[in-house]
């Protein structure tokens, strides 16, 4: 690679509350080196590259505090995806044109496993093009799907975000003194380590009776089975959902189109909340409060965890760190050291292993009825949560 070259920043995927703390962590980290001149970064992910929709922000982002505490993704991104059958291979040589047009040599692609896959792919085809680049994933996720890594940067916000909204949503169900079911639908679309993290409310005062992830068959009898029987002991009963849950026969719950009439499935992912009222109320006369945590989950920069924005800084700068030495077609990892006390340790992992496999929750925190989590998941979600809030606790001495 030549002593001096240009560098990318690509947004990919979902925001999260972090991403643009990995932005920051990449774009400062970028200008400490004098391997990297200009700074550029894609408007809209892989569509800005092909398109050639890029910034210059070299100037723009010198000595940018705010970046940080920015919600969602500055840059924005796009749910675009490269035709791999294309004889002409017309996108790839579009991205290389521009590519060597503005001497961008450093590739660095914020992204969760459809951004590491393609990454990968884009790798491949500039390697078949002999072309000088160091490519490198800096990874982020709400559902925490991503393989290789003990945790990726958004998650553990949005695990805050619905630990502690559970709590209050907890306490708002027993304001009144009558029945009543309430149910939260989280994201989670094939794991459920966020709906298992609405538990972490039980550590700041009320939490959820049960959870139920995608890992499990939804059984919708044993469902309304399980909410009776917490009704009937308690006269009240709050349950979380991932929104990835699956019936036996393999389909998600917003794929029923009795309720979601006229609805295309394929834009109707976290549409279960439709779905649960309506077969909460053909079973109970109660009243029935569903609440979709929506978008606030992966966006919410307002209450992030601070290990969380720590992390994603770090991972971005050694991102930039990892290219400048040499390594391509990577992504910068995390795992836990050893010990009671948490503290992570950063590392490496090859695009071609983490673009494997999705990460699952384990099983082995899933309690044996299959509708709630193991008090062990605790060790594993509480440091990355981060300090809760605390509520006042009524003795309840009645007269």
């Amino acid at each position: 690679m030549e002593k001096v070259a240009n560098a990318l920043y690509i947004q990919s995927g979902g925001p999260t509350a972090v991403i643009n703390t990995s932005a920051y962590g990449v774009i400062d980290e970028c200008r400490r080196h004098p391997e990297i001149d200009r700074i550029y970064a894609s408007e809209h992910g892989i569509v800005g590259l092909i398109e050639r929709r890029l910034f210059d922000i070299t100037e723009e982002m010198a000595g940018e505090k705010l970046l940080p505490s920015t919600p969602s993704m500055i840059f924005g991104s796009c749910r675009y995806e490269i035709d791999e059958n294309d004889p002409l291979q017309t996108d790839y040589r579009k991205i290389l044109k521009n590519l060597k047009s503005l001497g961008i040599r450093y590739i660095f692609i914020n992204g969760g496993n459809g951004s590491v896959r393609a990454g990968l792919r884009l790798g491949r085809f500039l390697k078949s093009q002999d072309y000088d680049f160091r490519l490198i994933v800096v990874p982020k996720t709400v559902d925490n799907d991503i393989s290789c890594i003990d945790h990726a940067p958004g998650f553990p916000s949005a695990a805050r975000h619905v630990a502690v909204t559970v709590s209050e949503l907890a306490r708002d169900m027993m304001t009144y003194d009558t029945e009543l079911i309430m149910f939260t639908e989280v994201m989670g679309r094939n794991t459920g380590f966020l709906a298992a993290a609405s538990m972490a409310a039980k550590k700041i005062d009320l939490g959820p009776d049960l959870i139920y992830v995608p890992e499990v068959v939804f059984d919708q009898k044993k469902f309304i089975a399980d909410i009776r029987r917490v009704l009937d002991r308690k006269g009240k009963c709050f349950a979380v959902v991932a929104e990835g849950v699956k019936t036996a026969d393999g389909k998600f719950l917003f794929e029923d189109i009795s309720v979601n009439r006229g609805m295309d499935m394929q834009k109707n992912m976290g549409g279960i909340t439709p779905y649960l009222n309506q077969l909460l109320r053909d079973n109970f006369d109660c009243k029935i409060r569903g609440v979709d945590l929506g978008l606030m989950q992966r966006c919410g920069a307002h209450d992030a965890s601070d290990i969380d924005r720590e992390e994603a800084e770090g991972l971005g700068r050694r991102a930039v760190r990892t290219a400048v030495a040499g390594q391509s077609l990577k992504m910068v990892t995390l795992s836990r050291a050893p010990g009671a006390q948490y503290q992570a340790v950063y590392g490496l992992a090859s695009l071609e292993e983490v673009a494997k496999e999705d990460n699952c929750l384990p099983m082995s925190y899933v309690n044996e009825d299959k509708d709630y989590i193991k008090e062990g998941f605790y060790d594993y979600i509480m440091p990355l949560i981060g300090e809760l809030p605390r509520y006042t606790v009524l003795n309840r001495r009645y007269i």
